[in-house]
């Protein structure tokens, strides 16, 4: 498990998100990933993680396993290959037969998948009702209060709406939907509704890539995608608006070094940040 921290220990916030992942009360026959438990105690020793790494070859599975996203993002990797970026506070759970006739996870929250392909066992995710099944491909998918966004980047999937049950990727109750790249999918879970449409993916899944990187970019479109990046509301004032190109890549850097070095390179602009944690450059 690799762990890098940029952030100030806190032991009672770190154990309070944590805490509902590792409380395996009433969940008799499923074993919480050791790894979570050793999360716990770096987080407390050296503040909370940007990424995490769990790989699951490391570790036998004789029950299910939930792995799940303390802070910034987490990368999991599951044993047909396949990797799963978990977003801050999403959690996969991976059952005891996984990737025996079918590899199939339960995901809740935002993740991002890279898929091995493998035709002979389809890869499937149930999330608040809707069932994806994919061979091999990149994708992003996003529960939210009323539904379910995903954004697929490459290859195709489909789409089973109000799947409770494997049975139901076999033989949909309703039909079901493919979707191609570049596409974006909103699933409503009051009436099981399906709707496509083509969608700018790789900016709505920028978050989970290794690194981000601008060429020659006005301070707009940068602070756009760092919004992305770093999941934080970042405006800019039409005063900031100078017209200077900006050129560089983030990795892990913690966002106040990137708004200084912005504010460095355009001089005359300046940033705060505000009470609801998002911020303002002016």
């Amino acid at each position: 498990m690799k762990v890098s921290s940029s952030e100030e220990p806190d032991e009672k916030s770190a154990w309070k998100r944590i805490s509902p992942l590792v409380d395996g009360r009433g969940r008799k026959g499923r074993r919480i990933f050791s790894a979570v438990a050793a999360c716990v105690a770096a987080i407390i020793v050296t503040g909370l993680s940007w990424y995490v790494i769990y790989d699951l070859k490391t570790e036998s599975r004789s029950s299910g396993i939930l792995f799940g996203s303390v802070a910034g993002k987490t990368l999991v990797r599951l044993d047909d290959g396949s990797e799963v970026w978990l977003r801050d506070g999403a959690y996969v759970d991976c059952p005891e037969d996984f990737g025996r006739k079918t590899r199939t996870v339960c995901l809740s929250g935002e993740a991002f998948f890279n898929v091995s392909k493998d035709p002979s066992r389809p890869f499937r995710i149930n999330v608040s009702g809707l069932g994806i099944e994919v061979l091999g491909t990149s994708f992003g998918v996003e529960e939210v209060p009323d539904g379910v966004v995903v954004n697929l980047v490459e290859g195709s999937v489909k789409l089973v709406p109000e799947c409770r049950s494997a049975d139901d990727f076999t033989d949909p109750p309703h039909g079901v939907k493919i979707m191609v790249s570049g596409e974006t999918a909103y699933y409503k879970k009051e009436d099981g509704a399906i709707s496509v449409s083509r969608g700018d993916t790789e900016y709505s899944t920028l978050w989970a890539h290794d690194r981000l990187s601008f060429s020659n970019d006005d301070i707009v479109d940068v602070c756009s995608r760092l919004s992305v990046w770093y999941d934080v509301n970042i405006s800019v004032s039409d005063k900031a608006d100078t017209g200077a190109m900006l050129s560089f890549t983030v990795t892990d850097e913690p966002l106040d070094v990137i708004l200084s070095l912005i504010r460095r390179a355009c001089p005359g602009i300046g940033y705060r940040y505000n009470e609801d944690g998002s911020v303002q450059i002016y």
